[in-house]
């Protein structure tokens, strides 16, 4: 599932040519793909979250595809047809976060993804609000998107109680 879920979005930026602004957005890909890998380094014996395994990848294969093919693609989509106006923005950005929220709660009533330490799928929700937000933060003010990461990333840090110590 997770495999296909990556494979469906890389045909998208390929079939709608979303692929053509990669330059563009550059910094912003590598932005979302850096916090995945920083929360994996970082939560790597306390995961909030996993996949699970399925007949093709386990959680570390099944994270590094989403990290180097489904944030991509998702950042390229995202802001390659994003709205200008503000209405049309706030009705595409509600309909991101909901999208990403269903494909995560489809993943976990399919058993590909589960949650510990307090994690769940309404604070997945919660995340794809901030996310969401970010990306097109960062792809105007890249100061102000970093400090609303940081200071995000040391709130769920806490929240979480996620262990530094070693």
């Amino acid at each position: 599932m997770i495999l296909v879920t990556n494979v469906l979005f890389a045909l998208a930026v390929l079939f709608t040519g979303a692929w053509r602004r990669w330059r563009k957005y550059y910094d912003t890909i590598l932005l979302v793909s850096f916090w995945n890998v920083f929360y994996n380094f970082i939560c790597h014996d306390y995961l909030t979250w996993k996949f699970q395994p399925d007949f093709l990848l386990a959680h570390k294969p099944a994270d590094m595809t989403n990290t180097f093919v489904l944030l991509p693609s998702v950042t390229l989509l995202y802001l390659g047809f994003f709205p200008s106006r503000r209405k049309p923005m706030l009705v595409y950005y509600i309909a991101w976060v909901a999208g990403f929220s269903a494909l995560e709660g489809s993943w976990m009533l399919s058993g590909y993804i589960s949650y510990e330490h307090g994690w769940s799928l309404w604070w997945s929700v919660a995340f794809y609000f901030v996310m969401f937000a970010i990306i097109p933060l960062h792809a105007r003010r890249k100061g102000w998107a970093l400090a609303a990461c940081a200071v995000f990333v040391l709130f769920l840090l806490l929240y979480f109680d996620v262990p530094m110590r070693e």
